[in-house]
């Protein structure tokens, strides 16, 4: 379940509203928003979220509990890869 805080909210508007971050980062931005649980959010349902973004069920499902386990920068940043080239 995502609750944001305050200035997690605030800091994923502003990064929205720039409008300058990869469309990925934006897109888990919007996921994140939608998603918010908090009592400030809209908590809305997965398959909403994914027709309203246009992207997978997966990826909805799985950015929430990303962030709950790594945090808010983990969910918006693409990990680095694990193996050596």
């Amino acid at each position: 379940m995502v609750a944001l805080t305050d200035d997690e909210r605030r800091t994923l508007k502003e990064l929205i509203a720039a409008g300058t971050a990869p469309a990925r980062k934006l897109t888990h931005a919007r996921i994140l928003l939608k998603a918010d649980q908090g009592p400030m959010g809209p908590g809305w349902v997965d398959e909403r979220i994914a027709e309203a973004v246009e992207v997978s069920q997966p990826t909805v499902a799985r950015l929430p509990k990303q962030y709950v386990e790594q945090g808010l920068e983990a969910a918006l940043n693409r990990r680095a890869p694990r193996r050596d080239y």
